[in-house]
C-alpha cells in the first residue's frame, strides 16, 4: 500500500491519496460529493528535485494548467508556486463514465538550500512540466582537492613532544 518515501510529507500525501481511493472504490462517483480532505478541493502536483550542472532543479507536473495561470514568486529563500487546474466545463457531471483527474487549486513552497543564488532563479514550462532552476554559488559547489603524496626519498615532518 505505502512504499518507502524520502519524507514524512510524501507518506502523508500517499495516505491522503489512498484514503481518497478508498472512498472512490466504496462509494463510486458519489464520493465526489463528500467533503474534500482539508475542507477544500486541492490538486497536488507530483514534484521531484535534483542537482544538474551546478543548479538545483525542481520539477512540478501540472498537465492541463496554462502557464499564464501559474504564479511563481520568491521571498528571501522561499519559492512559492500557486495555480489551479480547472475541470472541463463542456462535459456535464452526469455524462462522465470515469473521472480520476484531480482538479482544484495547488500551492507548493520550498526553501532554497544555503548557497543558492536566489536572484538567478529561472523557470520554464514544457509538456505540462514546470521546471524551476536555481544555480548554486561557486563557493558552495563541491570541488576536488588534490592529495599530495610524500615520496619515499623525502623527509617526513617530525613532531616534537615536550613535557
Amino acid at each position: 500500500m505505502f512504499g518507502l518515501s524520502r519524507s514524512l510529507f510524501d507518506d502523508l500525501f500517499s495516505l491522503h491519496t489512498e484514503i481518497d481511493n478508498l472512498f472512490e472504490r466504496s462509494w463510486g462517483s458519489s464520493a465526489r460529493w463528500l467533503p474534500a480532505f482539508g475542507g477544500q478541493n486541492m490538486f497536488s502536483p507530483e514534484v521531484e528535485s535534483y542537482m544538474k550542472d551546478g543548479s538545483i532543479v525542481y520539477r512540478l507536473a501540472i498537465p492541463g494548467v496554462d502557464p499564464k495561470d501559474v504564479d511563481l514568486s520568491i521571498v528571501g529563500n522561499q519559492v512559492t508556486v500557486k495555480g489551479q487546474r480547472s475541470a472541463p466545463t463542456e462535459v456535464n457531471n452526469e455524462n462522465w463514465y470515469v473521472r480520476k483527474f484531480r482538479y482544484g487549486q495547488f500551492e507548493w513552497t520550498f526553501t532554497l538550500p544555503e548557497g543558492m543564488e536566489a536572484d538567478k532563479v529561472n523557470a520554464t514550462f514544457s509538456n505540462g512540466v514546470l521546471e524551476i532552476s536555481a544555480p548554486v554559488s561557486k563557493v558552495h559547489l563541491p570541488r576536488k582537492i588534490e592529495i599530495k603524496q610524500i615520496g619515499s626519498g623525502e623527509k617526513k615532518p617530525q613532531l616534537k613532544a615536550s613535557a
